[in-house]
């Protein structure tokens, strides 16, 4: 039997553990030759020689994703060390909790830099590489806490940009054989317990017991040429799998040649406009 990544070279980054590590073992075992990325060399390298002991082909390249040269570097590696890169996994990122009066401004600057500027640096490195050969995909990582979640300001915000930089990018990609995709994983990680205890007694357990290897074949799924999908936000939630919309422009709208702030009024007050959405991630009807 032939696996679904067969012949293709990976680059995930974040994949010293989690679901970074995860999305690496399955994507190894699915036949693709792995680039193990993480800020952290040696856990980068444990997983990359546990996917060696298990007869599959893997690199350790350290390197922060948050810096342009270091993305550039771990894509050069992939290329390097496989011949091509054919895939990439936008995984890395870090989480921080805070209310909006207690935010710190370097904490919010860390998550952006590395959720955001992180994703777009290795992505954009990649593109360059895939587009010339006409193929290649993608899989940027975001959440569902861009659509409202409490403490999630930073966390919250990067990964929504995340996910309109997979929005444009599609068009951008649009017919060069280059797809570009994203996930919004649900997992029992380091970030699932922390947030648990940052909420203390409202917690939900919303990850907890959800194994992190329940996401990857959905990412590998999206790695491989069986999948068609471009510019879409793949969910997995445990034992479901489901879409996030697109944001859409609710409704017909009200009309009006002149706006005053008076008629802006009336025709909320009318409920002419809207409807109105829901705070959080919630399914449509």
């Amino acid at each position: 039997m032939t696996g679904f990544l067969d012949g293709k070279a990976v680059v995930v980054t974040g994949a010293g553990r989690g679901l970074g590590a995860a999305y690496a073992r399955l994507a190894a075992a699915e036949g693709a030759a792995v680039v193990v990325n993480d800020v952290d060399e040696s856990l980068a390298a444990a997983v990359a020689a546990e996917i060696r002991a298990a007869g599959g082909r893997a690199e350790a390249v350290p390197g922060s994703v948050a810096d342009w040269s270091e993305a550039g570097a771990i894509v050069d590696a992939c290329v390097s060390a496989f011949g091509a890169i054919d895939g990439l996994v936008n995984n890395a990122g870090i989480f921080r909790l805070a209310a909006p009066a207690e935010q710190e401004p370097d904490e919010f600057r860390a998550v952006v830099e590395v959720n955001v500027l992180g994703t777009a640096y290795c992505g954009l490195h990649a593109i360059r590489a895939m587009l010339p050969r006409g193929r290649g995909s993608i899989v940027n990582v975001t959440s569902g806490s861009h659509a409202g979640s409490a403490a999630m300001g930073a966390y919250g915000a990067s990964k929504g940009a995340v996910a309109s930089l997979t929005y444009c990018w599609a068009a951008d990609l649009a017919g060069t054989g280059v797809r570009v995709n994203a996930v919004s994983p649900n997992a029992h990680t380091r970030m699932a317990d922390a947030y648990e205890t940052y909420l203390g007694a409202s917690a939900q357990g919303q990850n907890v017991h959800k194994d992190p290897a329940q996401n990857a074949p959905a990412v590998v799924y999206l790695l491989s040429d069986a999948a068609a999908l471009h510019g879409q936000v793949v969910r997995i939630d445990g034992d479901e799998l489901s879409m996030i919309a697109h944001p859409t422009v609710q409704g017909d709208g009200a009309l009006n040649p002149a706006w005053t702030v008076g008629s802006v009024a009336a025709a909320f007050e009318a409920g002419s406009v809207g409807p109105l959405s829901p705070v959080g991630l919630h399914r449509a009807l």
